[in-house]
């Protein structure tokens, strides 16, 4: 049987192929792995960069509103809860009814009034919207009643008492509500008001300079510190023009009072009054005139009565 020799045909495809791996070595850049030097941590790309301190801008103080509702805890009663069921279902009317006619038995203990006292306050916001404060203030009192210390329920009755302008708005009132809630401007500005109103405008200063530093958490009350702040600073102006243009005060000097010399002393002498007490009376008569010392000619004889 016939073989062919194909050892030629070998040859050429060896020597091909070993051309086409030196083209494709020579070509390709040798690639060498750059190394990282252990002191660099790893990075995230991924997470937030940190800036040194002295870069971070501290952020603005953001508008905090001030709620005024309370939230709710556990109610104490089934009771309770049904009025509550009632305000959430805004059936306001029967709300009140039901809490005007719980009994003592209902609001004897502390967990007790703190329910109570968040029912009238809710129940007052609610109703604020529909009647206005002259209603509401009716329920924040009875709210303060059982929460005296509660700075909602305060706040809010502060609010209705500076809307209506109430008698009860006293600056005793108003300190007492800034014990409880220090950090709110508006009894600041409520007992600014009062003092500015009555003339007091440096006792009034103080106040407006910590509801400066407090506004952020109530923005809608910027225009009323401005208001109070003009004031205080037109009232101080008045003063300090008044004060330049009061003339300076004189003193006016009084010559000394003389007593007057008795009648019998010649003016014209020399003698005081001392030496002419004690001379004899004969020195104190005015020197003789020879003229007048002629005898006087007897009266002339009266006619007889006819």
């Amino acid at each position: 049987m016939y073989r062919r020799d194909i050892s030629s045909t070998l040859r050429i495809l060896s020597v091909l192929l070993g051309a086409f791996v030196f083209y494709h070595l020579w070509t390709l850049a040798p690639t060498t792995p750059v190394p990282t030097p252990a002191s660099l941590p790893a990075t995230n790309i991924d997470a937030t960069p940190n800036f040194p301190p002295a870069l971070v801008e501290p952020a603005p103080p953001q508008d905090v509103p001030r709620t005024r509702l309370i939230e709710f805890g556990e109610a104490p009663s089934a009771v309770h809860q049904s009025i509550r069921d009632r305000l959430d279902r805004n059936e306001y009317a029967e709300t009140g009814s039901a809490l005007r006619a719980l009994g003592k038995t209902r609001t004897s203990t502390a967990q007790d009034k703190a329910y109570v006292a968040a029912l009238w306050n809710n129940l007052g916001v609610q109703e604020e919207k529909n009647g206005g404060i002259e209603v509401s203030v009716k329920d924040f009192k009875r709210a303060a009643a059982l929460a005296p210390r509660n700075p909602i329920v305060l706040l809010n009755l502060t609010q209705a008492y500076w809307g209506l302008r109430h008698p009860s708005l006293t600056p005793q009132f108003l300190e007492g509500v800034i014990q409880i809630a220090p950090d709110d401007p508006f009894p600041h500005l409520a007992l600014a008001e009062l003092l500015i109103d009555k003339g007091r405008h440096q006792e009034a200063a103080p106040h407006l300079k910590r509801a400066r530093t407090r506004i952020h958490r109530d923005a809608g009350l910027t225009a009323l510190l401005e208001k109070l702040e003009s004031k205080t600073a037109s009232a101080a102006l008045e003063s300090q023009q008044a004060k330049t243009l009061a003339p300076p005060a004189t003193l006016v000097k009084q010559a000394p009072v003389q007593e007057p010399l008795p009648s019998s002393v010649d003016h014209a002498a020399p003698a005081s009054i001392e030496q002419a007490g004690s001379a004899p009376a004969a020195e104190l008569l005015p020197p003789a005139n020879p003229a007048s010392d002629a005898p006087l000619p007897p009266p002339a004889p009266a006619e007889p009565a006819h």
